[in-house]
């Protein structure tokens, strides 16, 4: 049973971050999340849209459209791919001894 368990934080973890250069919390800190969106974190933009924070990246792989429609209406980007573009430009820009990196 605890092995299950392992192995199943162990996938979400690596769903999770492998995508990406740095977890969500960092990338969408609260200064960027009160820059282009109407939030002042990464939890409450969740929590507001009623999405399961625990399995993110599977929401938004199964549901794209929804989620690209939320972050439409509720920040200054048209598109999921935008809005994460841009976080991990200003990461990386504002990190001058280089990204955080998991792998």
């Amino acid at each position: 049973m605890l092995k299950s368990v392992i192995s199943s934080l162990q996938k979400m973890f690596v769903e999770q971050y492998s995508t990406t250069i740095a977890p969500y919390h960092l990338l969408f800190n609260e200064q960027f999340m009160e820059r282009y969106t109407s939030y002042y974190s990464w939890q409450q933009f969740l929590r507001n849209g009623n999405f399961d924070t625990v399995n993110i990246q599977e929401i938004i792989k199964s549901n794209r459209g929804e989620w690209d429609q939320f972050i439409a209406q509720t920040t200054h980007f048209s598109a999921w791919s935008e809005m994460l573009n841009k976080a991990e430009e200003q990461y990386v820009l504002e990190r001058p001894d280089g990204p955080y990196q998991f792998m």
